[in-house]
């Protein structure tokens, strides 16, 4: 398939762009694009700016400056109170919400064993009460499992730092899972990891994957038991926008639990710099190469 007539195809659907948008607000956004010699280049700055869409004329932006051959939209985990300066995303403080995530690798071909692990995640989340907040994305090669950032009331984030209930709770439910992981990886070498941290990435819904020809879709936890790889085909995927669904505070009790068992954010007291960026995009980079 040529790459240039799908990636304006897909990216010029009205869906497309309001799924992307919608997802990357008040977020920190990173692309990947084809150069003119085919090769592909992880990108979250634009003359030295951060990269941003709040909008649609934004997203259009984008497209342009990189001639319509962005395989990929990615956006971090956190939202930000402000996005205008560089300097904003390296604050702490500056973290208004965080989407707790589990990143779940697997082989394209195996993604059967994949949904398994998504099941026993969302399982073991529908025990300790959450369950509307919850959707599954399917990133390429595998999957991640989401809680929507606002599940946790105002009342919580101003006593636990957003980040820290974030990776608190990802830690916890993955050391509590950890002997069905290992089950279920003994034949197909199923990860699952917590990739929570002060500037990691992940894939925006109904982006296409980098390599694949796949789109990145969305679905409820009862859907899981339906999902056929079909899904994600860039001609006629199925993608359910209730991804957007959250009941404020369902996750508290959760996140206080694990806050209390795992502690918070191991490097949270430690501002990320600026100069710093490049090592961290550069484990982004190898970390995106396995998804």
């Amino acid at each position: 398939m040529n790459y240039p007539n799908l990636l304006t195809e897909h990216y010029s659907k009205t869906e497309v762009q309001n799924e992307i948008v919608e997802f990357c607000k008040e977020r920190w956004v990173a692309v990947h694009f084809l150069t003119n010699t085919g090769k592909l280049v992880f990108r979250r700055y634009f003359k030295s700016e951060p990269l941003t869409i709040e909008e649609h004329a934004d997203i259009l932006k984008l497209l342009k400056h990189f001639n319509y051959k962005i395989r990929s939209f990615y956006a971090t985990a956190n939202k930000y109170q402000n996005i205008k300066y560089l300097e904003s995303f390296f604050a702490f403080s500056n973290i208004k919400s965080c989407t707790p995530t589990w990143d779940i690798d697997n082989a394209f071909s195996n993604w059967n064993e994949t949904v398994k692990t998504a099941r026993e995640i969302v399982a073991f989340l529908e025990k300790e009460g959450v369950q509307k907040s919850v959707y599954v994305k399917w990133s390429g090669n595998g999957c991640h499992v989401h809680i929507h950032e606002n599940a946790f009331s105002n009342e919580l984030l101003t006593e636990k730092h957003p980040l820290d209930i974030a990776y608190a709770i990802v830690e916890y439910v993955n050391s509590k899972l950890s002997a069905k992981f290992a089950q279920l990886s003994l034949k197909q070498k199923i990860k699952v990891e917590n990739n929570m941290d002060s500037a990691r990435v992940f894939t925006c819904p109904l982006s296409l994957h980098r390599e694949l020809n796949v789109v990145c879709i969305c679905m409820k936890p009862n859907q899981l038991d339906d999902f056929t790889i079909e899904w994600t085909n860039p001609s006629s995927f199925k993608h359910n926008k209730d991804w957007r669904n959250f009941l404020n505070g369902e996750a508290d009790s959760l996140a206080l639990k694990a806050y209390n068992t795992i502690g918070g954010y191991p490097y949270s007291s430690k501002p990320i710099r600026h100069r710093k960026m490049k090592r961290l995009d550069e484990q982004i980079r190898k970390w995106l190469h396995k998804s």
